[in-house]
């Protein structure tokens, strides 16, 4: 009897710890006014030879606990097709790359090269990137006022709230916007959304990143279908990392 007891309560406490969720540090800035929070969002300008793209898309730094990279949207390329671009290279006319919160031009993240640059895959149409929707870099210099996110390591789950931090394309303040989101439904490399927050300019708020309730980083603002919102996962970020063998904290 005292053995069937004992298993019993080992019973319970195996799977009783299971279904309770691990405690997470909260980040300490997700305590302040959103006025008071580090440099997260950051947007580009690209130069080639004979053209440069000004406050395109949105940009962040990604701490993962070994070293930190700088991130944004993969079909940004769509617009460097007019420098004959095809694929995810960024060919003979590149001339320089910069990350920079928007109207601050002093603090500058400059791009020393693409990691995931890839000669054979096609620039394709937003619906086919949705579910690969990241470009990840090393950079030069890191301006300690910019705040590299952490990775969250387990899934959003549906209902669960998430916000991103960037600005649209015509918003011209210098204090990204604070989106609220709600997850409807994940699919894995990718989530659908619905924007909570009102009255929300979605034109350029790609490369937006997501973050969670304790400010860590789950995604990165992919694009629209319908009245649904997408957001690319962390988990085809992790792809990356583990293809590149790229050390992150998992």
């Amino acid at each position: 009897m005292k053995k069937y007891l004992y298993l019993l309560s080992a019973f319970l406490l195996l799977f009783g710890c299971q279904n309770q969720e691990i405690p997470v540090d909260k980040e300490l800035w997700m305590e302040k006014p959103v006025s008071e929070w580090p440099d997260i969002a950051l947007t580009n300008t690209v130069h080639f030879s004979d053209t440069t793209y000004s406050n395109i898309a949105n940009s962040f730094l990604v701490n993962t606990g070994h070293d930190t990279l700088a991130v944004t949207c993969k079909h940004i390329f769509m617009l460097f097709k007019n420098n004959d671009l095809n694929t995810i290279d960024l060919g003979n006319d590149f001339i320089s790359w910069n990350m920079h919160p928007k109207g601050q031009d002093d603090k500058i993240i400059e791009i020393e090269s693409l990691i995931n640059t890839n000669s054979r895959e096609e620039i394709g149409e937003f619906n086919t990137l949705k579910v690969r929707d990241w470009i990840i870099f090393n950079f030069k210099d890191e301006d300690d006022d910019i705040y590299p996110l952490k990775l969250r390591t387990t899934p959003v789950k549906k209902g669960e709230i998430v916000y991103s931090v960037g600005w649209a394309y015509r918003q011209t303040s210098k204090m990204p916007s604070l989106v609220k989101m709600q997850v409807y439904q994940n699919l894995g490399p990718y989530y659908y959304f619905q924007t909570l927050t009102e009255n929300v300019d979605p034109a350029g708020r790609s490369g937006s990143p997501v973050i969670d309730k304790n400010g860590y980083l789950v995604g990165i603002v992919s694009g629209q279908e319908h009245n649904l919102g997408i957001i690319g996962s962390v988990a085809y970020l992790k792809e990356l990392l583990d293809k590149y063998g790229i050390e992150y904290d998992k």
